[in-house]
């Protein structure tokens, strides 16, 4: 089944349970109450004009007081720091690959999983990993399977999917930081994604530096009849506006009808004028996400492409990353990102419509962000669907000995109406 596809048909494999209780993202880490002590000394007590033949009453019920604290808080979970890669045992999510594998898009097709990822060195920060791995960086595009969502095997570097590119791609960049002592440059590759034709082939889209350029990204395409690949790259990009600032971060969509989308972000900030992202100093870019119509192709265009959502004041630098879904009740579900990846501000939203084109109304809060579950900067997410069970993958930062990584993490989704509440995978 391919990602946001709405009239896939459900299959007879049991490959997945749920957890009884579904965890609503709303709730709060605990906080860690400080526990109050006794006075320390006599005069203190006499202050509140006690009785001496009390005083020993007090200090026993204060000493009982600070025990049954002590008991009772070696009960409680410890606070959970942000960023550590510690979480809560309600987490309704599980981190399932721990290194490097940001912006991950997800494919079930008979019977597995597949996951596709940005350039393994994509996003790193404050990183003692260059030099170290001589393969951070080689790949285009990564590559893992799974049979049952929760364990995960990443392929080699070398296997790759995407081993070439199409020749409108700047191929003199590398992945941002990546070791320049590897013997085959890659493309600065970011947020791959894939779709199933009609005709049994399968699309892999892809945003890369544009020739002539060092930070504008567009948006090339890809075919495979396998989705291990390998994946033949069209000689030109699919969308390219660059003077706009390029285009990234693709969502391709099948709806009921069998008509193709394609949904991407117009990467507006990437002609900012500076601060998180490049555009927290004003005159402020639009980032909005378009929807483009596609011919069966997968990679033709079919009219113009219609804004179905722009970046607020309360966004901050962007919105980008979009995932559509439609659900058995006619609800589109947009799923995107907010804030700046580099930054704690960055999180998942998601809004709603009964039409493909919008409007698309915001739900009342985000669906992950920092601080949730001991989480720093969760988003990019995609979702898919297995029998009646919609899954999540989407990455978070984490700060290990080594780097700032953003590994990915896997949920699954009750929806009900307009209403997205995350549970984590057997």
């Amino acid at each position: 089944m391919t990602r946001g596809d709405s009239s896939a048909s459900a299959t007879t494999e049991e490959d997945s349970d749920f957890e009884e209780t579904s965890i609503d993202v709303d709730v709060d880490i605990e906080a860690n109450v400080p526990i109050q002590k006794p006075p320390d000394n006599k005069s203190s007590l006499h202050k509140f004009c006690l009785p001496d033949r009390w005083i020993a009453v007090v200090g026993l019920l204060a000493t009982f007081a600070v025990i049954l604290g002590a008991v009772l808080g070696a009960s409680l979970p410890k606070k959970t720091t942000v960023g550590t890669g510690i979480y809560p045992e309600n987490a309704p999510f599980r981190e399932v690959i721990h290194e490097n594998f940001p912006d991950p898009a997800l494919l079930r097709y008979k019977g597995l999983w597949y996951v596709y990822a940005s350039n393994s060195a994509a996003g790193i920060i404050q990183s003692k990993l260059h030099g170290e791995e001589k393969d951070l960086g080689v790949g285009n595009v990564q590559l893992a399977t799974s049979k049952n969502f929760v364990d995960w095997e990443v392929r080699k570097q070398s296997e790759g999917p995407l081993q070439e590119l199409g020749v409108w791609v700047n191929r003199e960049m590398m992945a941002a930081g990546a070791d320049a002592s590897v013997s085959v440059r890659r493309a600065d590759v970011w947020a791959p994604d894939i779709i199933q034709r009609p005709d049994g082939r399968f699309v892999l889209y892809y945003s890369a530096t544009a020739a002539g350029e060092k930070t504008i990204h567009c948006i090339g395409a890809s075919v495979s009849e396998s989705p291990l690949g390998p994946f033949e790259p069209l000689s030109s990009s699919i969308v390219c506006p660059i003077k706009e600032g390029g285009a990234i971060d693709t969502g391709p969509f099948k709806d009921e009808d069998g008509n193709l989308y394609l949904t991407y972000k117009l990467d507006g900030n990437a002609r900012g004028n500076g601060g998180e992202c490049l555009n927290t100093v004003p005159p402020l870019k639009d980032t909005p996400i378009f929807l483009q119509k596609m011919e069966m192709d997968g990679y033709t265009t079919s009219g113009p492409p219609v804004k179905i959502l722009d970046r607020t004041d309360s966004d901050g630098p962007l919105v980008e990353a979009p995932s559509l879904i439609r659900t058995h009740e006619g609800i589109y579900v947009l799923f995107f990102s907010t804030g700046c990846t580099f930054d704690p501000s960055y999180n998942l939203k998601y809004a709603t419509s009964t039409n493909i084109t919008g409007p698309y109304t915001r739900a009342a809060h985000p669906l992950l962000d920092t601080g949730a579950y001991g989480l720093l900067a969760p988003g990019s997410a995609s979702v898919a669907r297995d029998n009646t069970t919609w899954r999540m993958a989407f990455h978070a930062r984490k700060f290990t000995d080594k780097a700032g990584i953003r590994p990915m993490y896997v949920s699954n989704l009750r929806i009900n109406g307009t209403n997205v509440t995350m549970e984590a995978p057997a």
